[in-house]
């Protein structure tokens, strides 16, 4: 029998308990680093998952921080000699400017204190860039490294001189998610950005009556002041009110699940979905959408899906180029239909 969605995100969600175990003590302070203040909807998945995760053994980070308003001395009253969580992703490597460089500067500061970073996939495009990462984790000596597929595992066991776990991305951790009613025929979910893969013709998806096109969509001009406004008063109201770092905790939360909330809207907004970030299909996943997905430029999201299997499903699959993803989402619709 095909695995179900909801039977796929109760197995990772097991998997990521079990590759966590031994990591996090719930009655330990510690902090969790590098919150995704940024439009990309993936990541703030993956950060309400941590979340989730630590929710469920009923704790909640101590202190969280975006990296450019990091404050050492902060970080160290609230969580004294507790270990340090670093936001899981798709930045480890040298694609995104700044992230290496977080990563390094905190193995360097907080040499033999446990350092865990979350699930990520592993991309180097110069040797520079990985002697200069696996360096750090030489000097640090206590470090963590839980990646999201094979090829970076086998990355990261050649290269870097730390523990290495295959784990799911912590997202699987918000568990089934109610899909919306759909508006639309097709959507495609495509990314525009430097990670955007092959080349595509859309011609014929676009020709399509009821097909909408939308990367991740922007966010409103006043976002950040009133999702501030908003934790505030779910804060008051819940009774969990308190100094600086528990209402930043709460502002990431609320702006995280806005994001979250965005995107299961679009995703939700059509009948079917052909996306090509990873993330597309992660919460295609979580809200049981009927959906295809391409990869994007280094081959991340095929990695994941092979090492996971979250394709083996009726409602999922990957494939090469737009128009394969149209004549297989053609026939699903056609046995519904006549199985209806």
């Amino acid at each position: 029998m095909l695995e179900t969605n909801v039977a796929t995100i109760q197995r990772l969600q097991r998997l990521i308990t079990d590759r966590l175990a031994d990591l996090f003590d719930p009655n330990e302070r510690f902090a969790l680093l590098d919150f995704p203040n940024h439009y990309n909807i993936g990541d703030s998945a993956i950060w309400l998952g941590e979340l989730a995760y630590f929710d469920g053994r009923k704790t909640r980070p101590s202190y969280v921080t975006e990296i450019p308003t990091y404050d050492e001395a902060r970080m160290l009253g609230a969580i004294g000699d507790g270990r340090i969580f670093l936001h899981g992703g798709g930045n480890f490597g040298d694609i995104w400017a700044g992230y290496r460089q977080f990563r390094e500067h905190m193995l360097d500061r907080f040499k033999g204190r446990p350092i865990v970073q979350m699930p990520q996939t592993i991309h180097f495009r110069e040797q520079s860039g990985i002697d200069s990462t696996a360096r750090a984790i030489e000097r640090h000596g206590n470090f963590t490294l839980l990646v999201r597929d094979q090829r970076s595992l086998e990355f990261a066991q050649k290269w870097f001189q730390c523990e290495t776990r295959l784990c799911p991305d912590m997202a699987f951790c918000i568990g089934p998610v109610e899909k919306p009613k759909p508006q639309h025929e097709l959507l495609l979910n495509l990314r525009e950005d430097q990670e955007v893969g092959a080349p595509q013709d859309l011609t014929a998806a676009t020709s399509r009556p009821g097909t909408v096109k939308s990367d991740w969509p922007d966010e409103p001009a006043d976002f950040q002041r009133t999702t501030k406004h908003t934790a505030i008063l779910k804060g008051l109201m819940s009774g969990r009110i308190g100094g600086r770092a528990k209402m930043t905790e709460l502002a990431y939360r609320e702006r995280a699940q806005q994001r979250f909330d965005r995107g299961v809207a679009l995703l939700g907004s059509a009948k079917q979905v052909i996306t090509d970030r990873m993330h597309g299909h992660i919460m295609c996943v979580l809200i049981g959408a009927d959906h295809c997905v391409l990869d994007n430029s280094y081959g991340k999201t095929s990695s994941f899906i092979e090492a996971w299997q979250t394709c083996n499903g009726e409602k999922a699959a990957i494939v090469s180029t737009v128009d394969q993803a149209l004549e297989i989402l053609d026939a699903r619709r056609v046995r519904q239909s006549q199985a209806a």
